[in-house]
């Protein structure tokens, strides 16, 4: 078998093997064989994935924990093989030195050949599956979306081999990048911003004129977005709305608005309440295009779908009406604006009702998880590494996650047809005045966190660690404050997690010095509590 070996000997060559210059099909042909971007992302087919690398390399990735370095590899798919690509560890939990579960991988194919693509991408992602929902959710979400013409990933799975050992299945996901943005709206160019964690406007709420706020939540992602953090901020004050505002006129000036209504309906009906539509206000991006000068919404990280009662407190059926599409957590002015403008509520809800009948009916949905389910049971058999669910820790096993997703399906689309046909009254909601603490603060209980180091820190974002020492803990906060504000220290980067003990901040001015701090959060029937914080550590500029 003839195997396609890419070699940087021929730019020319290269560009047409890999895609260069983000062609919407991404066809590559070599030697009478054509690649495609929409085979590697096909859902029929469990995409066998083979990365080697040295021994040495790899030994020396793993000692860097938690640390993620990139390390060089070779990636084949297929006959079609790249070398020379950067390869690290990807999210926090794979960021642990010592946990068992599979670790998720983020191939950088232009890391160490600057103009170097696969099939037209830079970056290729596989998601282990196990850290919240299952090997199913986001798969089945984003080809709704897309479906509906919404921009979103590709996703399917992978069978991931290192050196030529079996890593288990994966979830094969497009990111969302230039190469994403030349696919899916005809520009590389125009502002885009990504929201990992919560922070000052990640609710789009304004947050006060102070641009460097917002920068701690919302990274850009482009050179346009660099330069644009005061537009980002006038969008988050337009969305605000105001007395005397016909919010429709707003929404639809500002925003690709049909796009986020139908968005609203998917997250709902698939239970994706980790989202800014959801209960938390992160896991998205924001793209401005640069002619029609509109924003887009961009959900990611949609693997906590189809969990109910998810860490056994988040109501996502009980808790989210499907006609009042308002969930719990901090406020969020755009759905609540929406919800009280009669056009837009009118619209959301024609579309939810479309969205429930054409995808969410529970015998096809229930069919389509059956023939996902079906395409990777063989690999899964081989899988070394057992399934989780920890939004549901009680299924074990993918049977046990089957039957509480499709117990799930059958319970929302029923309350959600029901909700939709006779909307009612709007619930009662908590008012705002006698809403918990939206976050936790550092108090007097002990088992603070100990010996807070900075790992590294380049021009984009500052690598930390820390002794863990509260076994009883949900999780950690890591704190921060500029140096010449010593006293101002804002919750800043949330760690879910007794065992969490590092992070990364990624939303940082390369010429400020800041101050860290980490503190420890315990559940009590008042809400989280914090322990005392650590003592502060300094991470100054590069010179």
């Amino acid at each position: 078998m003839q195997r396609h070996t890419l070699k940087q000997t021929s730019k020319k060559w290269i560009s047409q093997v890999l895609g260069i210059g983000f062609s919407l099909s991404a066809l590559a042909t070599h030697a009478g064989v054509t690649f495609a971007f929409d085979d590697f992302y096909s859902p029929q087919t469990v995409q066998k994935i083979h990365l080697s690398m040295d021994a040495a390399d790899m030994r020396r990735m793993k000692e860097a924990l938690p640390e993620r370095i990139y390390v060089p590899a070779a990636m084949r798919w297929g006959d079609l093989e790249i070398r020379n690509v950067g390869v690290r560890y990807k999210g926090d939990s794979s960021s642990q030195p010592h946990q068992t579960h599979k670790r998720s991988y983020l191939i950088k194919v232009s890391h160490y050949e600057k103009d170097q693509r696969f099939l037209g991408m830079e970056r290729i992602a596989l998601d282990n599956g196990v850290q919240f929902g299952s090997l199913f959710s986001e798969p089945i979400v984003t080809e709704i979306l897309r479906d509906l013409n919404i921009p979103a990933s590709h996703c399917n799975h992978a069978q991931l081999f290192l050196n030529g050992e079996d890593q288990g299945v994966y979830v094969n996901v497009e990111r969302i990048d230039e190469s994403f943005l030349q696919r899916c709206f005809g520009s590389a160019s125009g502002a885009l911003y990504k929201v990992h964690r919560p922070g000052p406007g990640a609710n789009l709420a304004y947050a006060g004129p102070r641009l460097e706020d917002y920068k701690n939540c919302f990274s850009a992602k482009t050179a346009e977005a660099e330069a644009a953090y005061a537009d980002l901020v006038g969008l988050i004050q337009a969305l605000g709305g105001g007395k005397n505002v016909l919010y429709e006129q707003v929404l639809g000036s500002q925003m690709v608005a049909d796009d986020f209504l139908r968005t609203m309906a998917v997250m709902l009906m698939a239970g994706c309440f980790d989202q800014l539509t959801g209960w938390n206000p992160h896991n998205y991006y924001l793209y401005r295009h640069p002619v029609t000068q509109q924003w887009s919404y961009l959900p990611w990280d949609l693997d906590v779908g189809f969990a109910d009662k998810a860490f056994g407190k988040v109501p996502v059926i009980d808790g989210w009406h499907a006609a009042w599409p308002l969930p719990g957590g901090p406020p969020k002015p755009i759905l609540e604006n929406i919800v009280k403008d009669p056009k837009l509520l009118a619209s959301y809800r024609k579309f939810a009702r479309s969205i429930l009948e054409s995808y969410f009916r529970p015998e096809k949905l229930k069919a389509r998880l059956s023939k996902l389910y079906a395409l990777i049971e063989e690999p899964l058999r081989t899988d070394p590494f057992p399934p989780r669910r920890v939004t549901n820790p009680e299924d074990t096993g993918y049977e046990s996650i089957l039957d509480s997703i499709e117990r799930f399906i059958e319970k929302r689309y029923a309350l959600a047809a029901a909700q939709l046909k006779d909307p009612g009254e709007r619930p009662k909601t908590i008012s705002q005045s006698h809403r918990p603490p939206m976050e936790p603060q550092p108090g007097t209980l002990p088992h603070a966190p100990s010996e807070v180091r900075i790992l590294s820190r380049d021009a984009t974002s500052i690598e930390m660690a820390w002794k863990v020492h509260a076994k009883d803990a949900v999780g950690h906060i890591v704190q921060r404050a500029l140096k010449e504000e010593p006293f101002m220290f804002r919750n800043h980067i949330p760690c879910p997690g007794p065992s969490q003990s590092y992070a990364v901040d990624d939303r940082i001015d390369p010429k400020a010095t800041y101050l860290y701090r980490v503190y420890a959060v315990f559940p009590s029937p008042g809400g989280p509590v914090g322990s005392q914080p650590s003592e502060a550590v300094e991470a100054k500029p590069q010179n």
